[in-house]
Protein backbone atom coordinates (compact mmCIF):
# COMPACT_ATOMS: atom_id res chain seq x y z
CA UNK A 1 0.00 0.00 0.00
CA UNK A 2 2.94 2.36 0.41
CA UNK A 3 2.91 3.23 -3.30
CA UNK A 4 -0.58 4.63 -3.06
CA UNK A 5 0.16 7.99 -1.51
CA UNK A 6 3.36 8.57 -3.46
CA UNK A 7 1.67 7.78 -6.78
CA UNK A 8 -1.14 10.16 -5.86
CA UNK A 9 1.42 12.83 -5.06
CA UNK A 10 3.05 12.45 -8.44
CA UNK A 11 -0.26 12.85 -10.24
CA UNK A 12 -1.46 15.74 -8.13
CA UNK A 13 1.88 17.51 -7.88
CA UNK A 14 1.91 18.26 -11.60
CA UNK A 15 -1.69 19.48 -11.74
CA UNK A 16 -1.42 21.87 -8.84
CA UNK A 17 1.25 23.88 -10.61
CA UNK A 18 -0.78 24.24 -13.76
CA UNK A 19 -3.12 27.13 -14.44
CA UNK A 20 -6.39 26.13 -12.80
CA UNK A 21 -9.47 26.69 -15.00
CA UNK A 22 -12.01 29.16 -13.67
CA UNK A 23 -14.85 27.63 -11.71
CA UNK A 24 -17.87 29.38 -10.23
CA UNK A 25 -17.84 30.40 -6.60
CA UNK A 26 -19.06 27.80 -4.13
CA UNK A 27 -22.22 29.84 -3.55
CA UNK A 28 -23.19 29.04 -7.14
CA UNK A 29 -22.48 25.35 -6.61
CA UNK A 30 -24.68 25.46 -3.51
CA UNK A 31 -27.72 26.26 -5.64
CA UNK A 32 -27.52 22.91 -7.42
CA UNK A 33 -28.39 19.39 -6.34
CA UNK A 34 -31.04 17.99 -4.03
CA UNK A 35 -31.17 19.18 -0.40
CA UNK A 36 -29.34 17.15 2.24
CA UNK A 37 -31.19 14.87 4.65
CA UNK A 38 -30.91 15.47 8.39
CA UNK A 39 -29.95 12.32 10.26
CA UNK A 40 -29.46 11.46 13.92
CA UNK A 41 -27.08 8.93 15.40
CA UNK A 42 -25.75 7.96 18.82
CA UNK A 43 -22.29 8.02 20.34
CA UNK A 44 -21.08 5.10 22.44
CA UNK A 45 -21.54 7.18 25.60
CA UNK A 46 -25.16 7.98 24.83
CA UNK A 47 -25.25 11.39 23.11
CA UNK A 48 -27.62 11.84 20.17
CA UNK A 49 -25.87 13.82 17.42
CA UNK A 50 -27.30 15.39 14.26
CA UNK A 51 -25.78 15.51 10.80
CA UNK A 52 -26.54 16.34 7.18
CA UNK A 53 -25.99 13.81 4.39
CA UNK A 54 -25.52 15.05 0.81
CA UNK A 55 -25.81 12.46 -1.94
CA UNK A 56 -23.37 12.37 -4.82
CA UNK A 57 -25.13 13.38 -8.03
CA UNK A 58 -24.52 9.91 -9.46
CA UNK A 59 -23.52 6.40 -8.38
CA UNK A 60 -24.26 7.15 -4.72
CA UNK A 61 -23.80 3.58 -3.54
CA UNK A 62 -20.24 3.36 -4.88
CA UNK A 63 -19.24 6.99 -4.29
CA UNK A 64 -16.72 7.85 -1.55
CA UNK A 65 -17.73 9.83 1.53
CA UNK A 66 -16.23 13.15 2.58
CA UNK A 67 -16.67 14.17 6.23
CA UNK A 68 -16.46 17.92 6.90
CA UNK A 69 -15.13 19.02 10.31
CA UNK A 70 -15.38 22.52 11.71
CA UNK A 71 -13.22 23.31 14.77
CA UNK A 72 -15.04 22.51 18.03
CA UNK A 73 -14.56 24.08 21.43
CA UNK A 74 -14.38 27.78 20.59
CA UNK A 75 -15.80 29.72 23.52
CA UNK A 76 -17.94 32.73 22.62
CA UNK A 77 -18.23 31.89 18.92
CA UNK A 78 -21.37 29.70 19.00
CA UNK A 79 -19.56 27.36 16.69
CA UNK A 80 -21.79 25.14 14.57
CA UNK A 81 -21.87 23.67 11.10
CA UNK A 82 -23.59 26.75 9.64
CA UNK A 83 -20.53 28.99 10.06
CA UNK A 84 -18.49 29.52 6.90
CA UNK A 85 -19.06 28.11 3.43
CA UNK A 86 -19.07 24.40 4.27
CA UNK A 87 -22.38 24.24 2.40
CA UNK A 88 -20.82 25.46 -0.82
CA UNK A 89 -17.96 22.98 -0.51
CA UNK A 90 -20.41 20.16 0.15
CA UNK A 91 -22.39 20.99 -2.98
CA UNK A 92 -19.25 21.23 -5.09
CA UNK A 93 -18.07 17.84 -3.87
CA UNK A 94 -21.40 16.14 -4.65
CA UNK A 95 -21.10 17.37 -8.23
CA UNK A 96 -17.57 15.96 -8.34
CA UNK A 97 -18.88 12.50 -7.40
CA UNK A 98 -18.61 12.40 -3.60
CA UNK A 99 -21.16 11.84 -0.87
CA UNK A 100 -20.70 14.40 1.91
CA UNK A 101 -21.51 14.30 5.62
CA UNK A 102 -21.51 17.25 8.04
CA UNK A 103 -22.44 17.19 11.71
CA UNK A 104 -22.42 19.18 14.93
CA UNK A 105 -20.07 18.07 17.68
CA UNK A 106 -21.72 17.25 21.01
CA UNK A 107 -22.96 20.39 22.72
CA UNK A 108 -22.48 22.51 19.61
CA UNK A 109 -25.12 24.00 17.36
CA UNK A 110 -28.15 26.01 18.36
CA UNK A 111 -30.26 23.11 19.66
CA UNK A 112 -27.80 21.28 21.89
CA UNK A 113 -27.92 17.48 22.10
CA UNK A 114 -29.93 14.93 24.02
CA UNK A 115 -28.15 12.57 26.41
CA UNK A 116 -30.17 9.44 25.72
CA UNK A 117 -28.32 7.14 28.10
CA UNK A 118 -27.55 9.25 31.16
CA UNK A 119 -26.01 6.47 33.24
CA UNK A 120 -23.60 5.54 30.45
CA UNK A 121 -22.70 9.17 29.77
CA UNK A 122 -21.59 9.82 33.35
CA UNK A 123 -20.22 6.44 34.44
CA UNK A 124 -18.61 4.75 31.41
CA UNK A 125 -14.85 4.17 31.85
CA UNK A 126 -13.83 5.84 28.58
CA UNK A 127 -15.39 9.31 28.63
CA UNK A 128 -17.10 9.29 32.02
CA UNK A 129 -14.11 10.88 33.80
CA UNK A 130 -14.06 13.74 31.25
CA UNK A 131 -17.85 14.19 31.38
CA UNK A 132 -17.89 14.33 35.18
CA UNK A 133 -14.96 16.74 35.33
CA UNK A 134 -15.77 19.11 32.49
CA UNK A 135 -19.56 18.97 31.90
CA UNK A 136 -21.90 20.69 34.35
CA UNK A 137 -24.74 18.63 35.78
CA UNK A 138 -23.24 15.53 37.36
CA UNK A 139 -24.87 14.68 40.68
CA UNK A 140 -28.07 16.60 40.00
CA UNK A 141 -31.43 14.90 40.55
CA UNK A 142 -32.62 13.88 38.08
CA UNK A 143 -29.43 13.43 36.06
CA UNK A 144 -28.95 16.03 33.34
CA UNK A 145 -30.30 14.72 30.03
CA UNK A 146 -28.92 17.24 27.52
CA UNK A 147 -25.66 18.99 26.71
CA UNK A 148 -25.07 22.50 25.38
CA UNK A 149 -21.78 24.22 24.76
CA UNK A 150 -22.35 26.44 27.78
CA UNK A 151 -22.32 23.27 29.92
CA UNK A 152 -18.72 22.45 28.97
CA UNK A 153 -16.62 24.08 31.68
CA UNK A 154 -13.23 23.62 30.00
CA UNK A 155 -13.63 23.28 26.20
CA UNK A 156 -9.88 22.81 25.68
CA UNK A 157 -9.45 19.89 28.07
CA UNK A 158 -12.66 18.33 26.82
CA UNK A 159 -11.36 18.07 23.22
CA UNK A 160 -10.28 14.37 23.37
CA UNK A 161 -13.90 13.32 23.98
CA UNK A 162 -14.82 14.48 20.48
CA UNK A 163 -12.96 11.45 19.14
CA UNK A 164 -16.02 9.45 20.20
CA UNK A 165 -18.16 11.74 18.05
CA UNK A 166 -15.98 10.86 15.06
CA UNK A 167 -16.25 7.16 15.91
CA UNK A 168 -20.04 7.57 15.97
CA UNK A 169 -19.94 9.29 12.57
CA UNK A 170 -17.96 6.36 11.17
CA UNK A 171 -20.39 3.82 12.67
CA UNK A 172 -23.33 5.77 11.22
CA UNK A 173 -21.76 5.94 7.78
CA UNK A 174 -20.86 2.23 7.94
CA UNK A 175 -24.53 1.52 8.60
CA UNK A 176 -25.46 3.59 5.54
CA UNK A 177 -22.77 1.72 3.62
CA UNK A 178 -24.41 -1.60 4.53
CA UNK A 179 -27.75 -0.25 3.28
CA UNK A 180 -26.16 0.70 -0.05
CA UNK A 181 -26.29 4.47 0.49
CA UNK A 182 -22.54 5.19 0.26
CA UNK A 183 -19.13 3.53 0.12
CA UNK A 184 -17.08 3.70 3.32
CA UNK A 185 -14.19 1.87 1.69
CA UNK A 186 -13.07 5.38 0.67
CA UNK A 187 -13.43 8.12 3.27
CA UNK A 188 -11.95 11.62 3.12
CA UNK A 189 -11.74 14.17 5.92
CA UNK A 190 -11.68 17.93 5.44
CA UNK A 191 -11.20 19.85 8.67
CA UNK A 192 -10.25 23.32 9.89
CA UNK A 193 -8.21 24.53 12.85
CA UNK A 194 -8.27 22.19 15.86
CA UNK A 195 -10.40 19.74 13.86
CA UNK A 196 -7.24 18.89 11.94
CA UNK A 197 -5.59 17.65 15.13
CA UNK A 198 -8.70 15.73 16.15
CA UNK A 199 -9.00 14.25 12.67
CA UNK A 200 -5.41 13.01 12.69
CA UNK A 201 -5.81 11.57 16.19
CA UNK A 202 -8.97 9.77 15.10
CA UNK A 203 -7.26 8.28 12.04
CA UNK A 204 -4.65 6.88 14.44
CA UNK A 205 -7.41 5.07 16.36
CA UNK A 206 -8.79 3.62 13.12
CA UNK A 207 -5.52 1.71 12.62
CA UNK A 208 -6.30 -0.10 15.88
CA UNK A 209 -9.78 -1.26 14.84
CA UNK A 210 -11.00 -3.94 12.40
CA UNK A 211 -12.64 -2.60 9.24
CA UNK A 212 -15.34 -5.27 9.50
CA UNK A 213 -17.04 -6.24 12.75
CA UNK A 214 -15.52 -9.46 14.11
CA UNK A 215 -17.78 -12.49 14.16
CA UNK A 216 -18.83 -14.38 17.27
CA UNK A 217 -15.93 -16.21 18.84
CA UNK A 218 -13.33 -13.77 17.49
CA UNK A 219 -13.55 -11.35 20.40
CA UNK A 220 -11.93 -11.77 23.79
CA UNK A 221 -14.15 -11.87 25.75
CA UNK A 222 -16.92 -13.09 23.42
CA UNK A 223 -19.43 -10.44 22.43
CA UNK A 224 -19.76 -7.39 20.20
CA UNK A 225 -16.96 -4.98 19.45
CA UNK A 226 -17.15 -2.29 22.16
CA UNK A 227 -14.00 -0.18 22.29
CA UNK A 228 -10.73 0.67 20.54
CA UNK A 229 -8.36 -1.13 20.91
CA UNK A 230 -10.27 -4.26 21.93
CA UNK A 231 -8.16 -7.40 21.68
CA UNK A 232 -9.24 -9.83 18.96
CA UNK A 233 -8.27 -13.45 18.62
CA UNK A 234 -5.91 -13.74 15.66
CA UNK A 235 -5.37 -9.98 15.51
CA UNK A 236 -6.78 -7.41 13.08
CA UNK A 237 -6.89 -8.80 9.54
CA UNK A 238 -7.80 -5.51 7.80
CA UNK A 239 -7.54 -2.27 9.76
CA UNK A 240 -10.20 0.42 9.42
CA UNK A 241 -7.40 2.91 8.76
CA UNK A 242 -7.05 1.48 5.24
CA UNK A 243 -10.45 2.98 4.39
CA UNK A 244 -9.22 6.55 4.95
CA UNK A 245 -8.36 7.75 1.45
CA UNK A 246 -6.89 11.07 2.53
CA UNK A 247 -7.42 14.31 4.40
CA UNK A 248 -7.28 18.05 3.80
CA UNK A 249 -6.52 20.35 6.72
CA UNK A 250 -7.39 24.05 6.44
CA UNK A 251 -5.18 26.22 8.66
CA UNK A 252 -4.42 23.32 11.01
CA UNK A 253 -3.98 24.15 14.68
CA UNK A 254 -2.42 22.03 17.41
CA UNK A 255 -4.12 22.85 20.72
CA UNK A 256 -1.98 22.73 23.85
CA UNK A 257 -3.88 19.68 25.13
CA UNK A 258 -2.00 17.72 22.43
CA UNK A 259 1.70 18.02 23.18
CA UNK A 260 4.32 17.93 20.45
CA UNK A 261 5.61 14.68 21.95
CA UNK A 262 2.19 13.04 21.76
CA UNK A 263 1.59 14.19 18.19
CA UNK A 264 5.00 12.90 17.07
CA UNK A 265 4.24 9.52 18.64
CA UNK A 266 1.28 8.98 16.32
CA UNK A 267 3.57 7.73 13.57
CA UNK A 268 6.45 6.32 15.62
CA UNK A 269 4.41 4.45 18.25
CA UNK A 270 0.74 4.19 17.33
CA UNK A 271 0.07 4.15 13.59
CA UNK A 272 3.20 3.95 11.42
CA UNK A 273 1.08 3.00 8.40
CA UNK A 274 -0.86 6.25 8.54
CA UNK A 275 1.95 8.24 6.95
CA UNK A 276 2.08 6.36 3.64
CA UNK A 277 -1.55 5.20 3.43
CA UNK A 278 -3.52 8.29 4.43
CA UNK A 279 -2.21 11.25 2.33
CA UNK A 280 -2.73 14.65 3.94
CA UNK A 281 -2.81 18.07 2.32
CA UNK A 282 -2.12 21.09 4.55
CA UNK A 283 -3.57 24.39 3.29
CA UNK A 284 -3.09 27.79 4.90
CA UNK A 285 -3.27 31.44 3.93
CA UNK A 286 0.03 32.87 2.74
CA UNK A 287 -0.15 35.52 5.47
CA UNK A 288 -1.16 33.20 8.33
CA UNK A 289 2.07 32.66 10.26
CA UNK A 290 0.52 30.56 13.04
CA UNK A 291 -1.22 28.16 10.65
CA UNK A 292 1.98 27.90 8.62
CA UNK A 293 3.96 26.93 11.74
CA UNK A 294 1.44 24.30 12.79
CA UNK A 295 1.14 22.93 9.26
CA UNK A 296 4.91 22.61 9.00
CA UNK A 297 5.02 20.90 12.38
CA UNK A 298 2.50 18.27 11.30
CA UNK A 299 4.09 17.80 7.89
CA UNK A 300 7.76 17.85 8.90
CA UNK A 301 7.76 16.56 12.48
CA UNK A 302 4.71 14.31 12.74
CA UNK A 303 4.65 12.88 9.21
CA UNK A 304 8.43 13.10 8.74
CA UNK A 305 7.94 14.94 5.47
CA UNK A 306 11.65 14.91 4.60
CA UNK A 307 11.75 11.13 4.95
CA UNK A 308 14.18 8.99 6.92
CA UNK A 309 16.42 6.50 5.11
CA UNK A 310 17.23 4.54 8.25
CA UNK A 311 13.52 3.99 8.84
CA UNK A 312 12.74 3.34 5.20
CA UNK A 313 10.62 6.48 4.85
CA UNK A 314 10.63 8.20 1.47
CA UNK A 315 10.17 11.99 1.33
CA UNK A 316 6.63 13.27 0.95
CA UNK A 317 5.82 15.62 -1.88
CA UNK A 318 6.39 19.19 -0.58
CA UNK A 319 3.23 20.28 -2.43
CA UNK A 320 1.33 18.64 0.43
CA UNK A 321 2.30 21.79 2.35
CA UNK A 322 0.53 24.48 0.33
CA UNK A 323 0.06 28.22 0.89
CA UNK A 324 -3.11 29.77 -0.56
CA UNK A 325 -1.99 32.91 -2.35
CA UNK A 326 -3.91 36.11 -1.75
CA UNK A 327 -5.67 34.83 1.38
CA UNK A 328 -4.39 37.79 3.46
CA UNK A 329 -5.97 37.43 6.92
CA UNK A 330 -8.20 34.49 6.06
CA UNK A 331 -7.89 31.19 7.91
CA UNK A 332 -9.74 27.92 8.36
CA UNK A 333 -13.17 27.84 6.76
CA UNK A 334 -12.52 31.44 5.70
CA UNK A 335 -10.37 29.99 2.92
CA UNK A 336 -13.58 28.63 1.34
CA UNK A 337 -16.21 30.50 -0.63
CA UNK A 338 -13.99 32.56 -2.95
CA UNK A 339 -12.80 29.94 -5.38
CA UNK A 340 -12.53 32.38 -8.30
CA UNK A 341 -9.69 34.16 -6.46
CA UNK A 342 -8.22 31.69 -3.97
CA UNK A 343 -8.93 28.43 -5.82
CA UNK A 344 -9.12 26.57 -2.51
CA UNK A 345 -11.95 24.32 -3.68
CA UNK A 346 -10.14 23.55 -6.94
CA UNK A 347 -7.00 22.61 -5.01
CA UNK A 348 -8.98 20.28 -2.74
CA UNK A 349 -10.75 18.61 -5.66
CA UNK A 350 -7.49 18.11 -7.59
CA UNK A 351 -5.83 16.51 -4.57
CA UNK A 352 -8.71 14.11 -3.99
CA UNK A 353 -9.19 13.32 -7.68
CA UNK A 354 -5.57 12.18 -7.98
CA UNK A 355 -6.10 9.76 -5.10
CA UNK A 356 -9.42 8.54 -6.51
CA UNK A 357 -7.71 7.51 -9.74
CA UNK A 358 -6.02 4.81 -7.70
CA UNK A 359 -9.04 3.99 -5.56
CA UNK A 360 -11.64 3.90 -8.32
CA UNK A 361 -11.88 0.12 -8.15
CA UNK A 362 -12.18 -0.09 -4.36
CA UNK A 363 -15.50 -1.81 -3.80
CA UNK A 364 -18.01 -1.39 -1.03
CA UNK A 365 -18.10 -4.14 1.58
CA UNK A 366 -20.42 -4.90 4.47
CA UNK A 367 -19.24 -3.66 7.86
CA UNK A 368 -21.81 -5.32 10.15
CA UNK A 369 -21.31 -3.07 13.18
CA UNK A 370 -24.45 -2.92 15.32
CA UNK A 371 -23.52 0.20 17.31
CA UNK A 372 -20.86 2.86 17.75
CA UNK A 373 -17.76 1.90 19.71
CA UNK A 374 -15.89 3.73 22.45
CA UNK A 375 -12.25 4.76 22.34
CA UNK A 376 -9.87 4.15 25.22
CA UNK A 377 -8.58 7.72 25.32
CA UNK A 378 -5.93 6.89 27.93
CA UNK A 379 -4.43 4.21 25.68
CA UNK A 380 -3.82 6.93 23.07
CA UNK A 381 -2.07 9.24 25.53
CA UNK A 382 -4.94 11.45 26.77
CA UNK A 383 -5.74 12.09 30.43
CA UNK A 384 -8.76 13.94 31.93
Amino acid sequence: MRCRSFCAVALWGVGILAIVPFRPSSQVWAQKGEPPTEETFSTADGVILRGLFYKAVQNTASAPVVVLLYPPGQRGAETDMTKGDWEGLARRLTLEGYNVFRFDWRGHGKRGHEIKDRDTFWTNPYTGPWNIKYVSGFGKKPLKNDIYFKDIRDPLRYLPVYLLDLAAVRAHLDNKNDLGDCNTSSIYLIGAGTAATLGMAWIVTEWHRPAVAPGLGELVPAGRYEFVPQRILGGIKVAAGEDISGAVWLSPHRPSIVSETLAKSWISNYAPRMRDNNPMLFLYGDGDAQAQRDARFFFQEVLVGAGNRSLGLLPLNPKYLFAIKGAKNLSGVGLLGNNATLQTEDTIVQFMSAIQKERAKVTRRQRNYSAAWSIDLRFFGFTP
